[in-house]
Parts: structure tokens; sequence; C-alpha cells
């Protein structure tokens, strides 16, 4: 005879399907990882064939363009385009004598993650290690990392600008703590931002930044203004 499982209520069922969605997207993200993980494998050895071959634009450009030829008629949708060739190729010769902390962090990064970091940061070991690491802690996306290397934020980490009275006002373990829950930063290359700004500026470019993707998105969308008055209860808010 089956066994019929009641649910009590709204909010056990609700907990039942917030712990089935978190096995779901923890399973598609070790998937993702995987995934990206061995697609850097085969770019790493691909670059180390054509390394180990001795191809490079002065005694190899037809091989290679030969090779894009026949391999992205083989497997089309594997991203085997000549220039993408060339940088598997310096993937490989960028950090194959590298430590090997740096190589486990790059290699997990997604591919244009890669290639950005090898054409902006070049041969800084370290700077690249502190983008990987933020990368992998943070998701970032491309564009993210673009503006945090173009603000050279490695040069600026928030630990060694602390603005805080933590340390006299807390003791060191909780003080410890608390920098780490506050250190970090936010990434504001998208409003052209290179120096500190007084609270009404940054609002000031945020709100033109959201003024003109909303109006950009056409109709069913419309903007009303800025620090607009509501009355609610007899009180007056201002929202945008």
């Amino acid at each position: 005879m089956e066994t019929v499982v009641r649910i009590h209520n709204e909010s056990e069922y609700n907990e039942i399907l917030q712990q089935a969605v978190a096995v779901i997207e923890t399973a598609r993200s070790n998937a993702a990882c995987a995934i990206i993980s061995t697609s850097n494998e085969m770019h790493w050895r691909i670059g180390q064939l054509l390394y180990e071959r001795k191809l490079d634009s002065a005694h190899g450009d037809g091989v290679v363009k030969r090779l894009s030829v026949d391999l992205k008629s083989m497997y089309p949708k594997m991203g085997m385009s000549v220039s993408n060739l060339w940088a598997m190729k310096k993937y490989y010769v960028r950090f194959h004598l590298s430590d090997p902390k740096l190589q486990r962090c790059v290699g997990v990064l997604p591919w244009r993650h890669i290639n950005q970091l090898m054409t902006k940061l070049k041969d800084d070991d370290n700077a690249i290690q502190y983008y990987a690491e933020k990368v992998i802690e943070k998701g970032w996306s491309r564009d993210l990392l673009v503006n945090a290397i173009n603000l050279e934020m490695h040069k600026h980490q928030p630990e060694a600008n602390m603005s805080n009275n933590f340390a006299i006002a807390l003791p060191e373990a909780q003080a410890a703590y608390a920098n780490e829950v506050f250190k970090d930063s936010y990434c504001m290359g998208f409003l052209g931002v290179t120096e500190l700004l007084l609270e009404l500026e940054l609002e000031r470019r945020l709100v033109e930044k959201i003024k003109k993707f909303l109006l950009e998105l056409g109709q069913g969308f419309t903007y009303i203004g800025n620090q607009h008055v509501l009355s609610y209860n007899g009180k007056d808010y201002k929202v945008d």
C-alpha cells in the first residue's frame, strides 16, 4: 500500500523546493566548471603541440591556417580559428613554466578571461594571480574583469587602504573578520570612475546609466525621474 506523505504548510514545501533547487544548481555549477577545465586542458595540449613543433608566424603560418580549416570542418563549434590556435600556443608558452598554483587558478577560468589576462598583464604573475582568484571568488564576467584591470585594482587592494577603526575598537579576531566582510570594493569602471567620488556624483552617474538602459528597452518601460516624491501615510519619500 502506497504511503501518503502530507506537507503541513506552505513554508515546509518551500524549504523542500529550495533544497532541491540548491542540489540542482550545485550540480550545474560543478558540470560547468568541469567543462571549462576540460576545455582549457584541450587548449593547453594543442598549444603545447604547436610549441613543440616549433610553429610560429614566420615558420608555420600556412600549417596553422590549414590546421584551422581541417579542425573547423571536423569540429565546427569548438573555436578552432587561426587566431584561437595561436592563442592556445600563447597560453602554453605563457604559463608552462609558471608556479603550479598560478597554473591551477588560470586553468579553471573561462577562455575569454584567460586571453584578457594574457593580453593586458603579460608577464605580471602576481597581478594575474590576483585577478584569477577574484574571478573564481566573485564570478566576475569578462567585462568586470577588464574594468578591474583598467582600474589597476591589484595596486589598490582594500586591505592596504582600510579607513576604519576595527583594529582598536574590536578584539583582534573580530577585527580581522570585520575587515574580511567589509573589504570588498565595487568595480565602477562602467561609470568611467577612476578616482573617489562624492556620493551625490556617484548617484548621478548610476542614475544616468539606469535611465539610458531603461530607455533603450523601448515599449513597456518608463523612467519617471530622479528623486521622485511619493507620499505614503502622510510622509514623503524620494525614490528613483
